[in-house]
């Protein structure tokens, strides 16, 4: 029984699998975070382009667009490219939340507005300079590998929008 334990464990290092942050019955772990939080993260990931998605699973666009952000993502990745999504759910929807990052196959990276479905206009603040006059979602923000804001998207997006908005950072000096 040891073995077979230490063998599945060696096979999830080679196959990269330990680094997935996934709860139980593989559902992506979906962590509260605020802006003071967030500004963490993509500090933590210095030298990368981070994508910044805000969404709900309420949010058809949102839903909508995520397949192509996280294929544009992946497809990035090796050229260290990562994403952070952030939901606006309420804090009562965040199995909900991580269900579909995992249905996605966004399986890092998943955190929850610490205040549910009221947003931290600190994120705001932080990435646009200001309260926006409107804070609709989807809402993405491309930062390049010094720290900048490189992209803001804001509404729907598609793949291509998405490829536009990682290869201008991926190009920056």
């Amino acid at each position: 029984m040891k073995a077979t334990i230490a063998a599945s464990l060696a096979l999830m290092g080679i196959l990269g699998l330990g680094a997935m942050s996934q709860g139980a019955g593989g559902k992506v772990a979906v962590k509260p975070v605020d802006a003071a939080g967030l500004k963490k993260e993509v500090a933590a990931r210095k030298g990368k382009v981070v994508i910044i998605n805000f969404w709900a699973t309420w949010c058809p666009p949102c839903r909508a667009e995520f397949p192509e952000m996280v294929a544009t993502q992946k497809k990035y990745a090796a050229k260290g490219v990562d994403l952070l999504t952030v939901t606006l759910d309420d804090r009562d929807d965040t199995a909900k939340a991580g269900e579909f990052l995992s249905q996605q196959g966004a399986t890092t990276g998943a955190f929850i507005n610490k205040k549910g479905g009221e947003p931290d206009l600190g994120y705001f603040k932080w990435l646009d300079g200001k309260v926006p006059d409107s804070l609709g979602i989807p809402r993405t923000y491309v930062i390049d590998r010094k720290g900048r804001i490189s992209s803001r998207l804001i509404g729907g997006q598609s793949a291509a929008a998405f490829e536009d908005a990682i290869k201008k950072a991926l190009a920056a000096k």
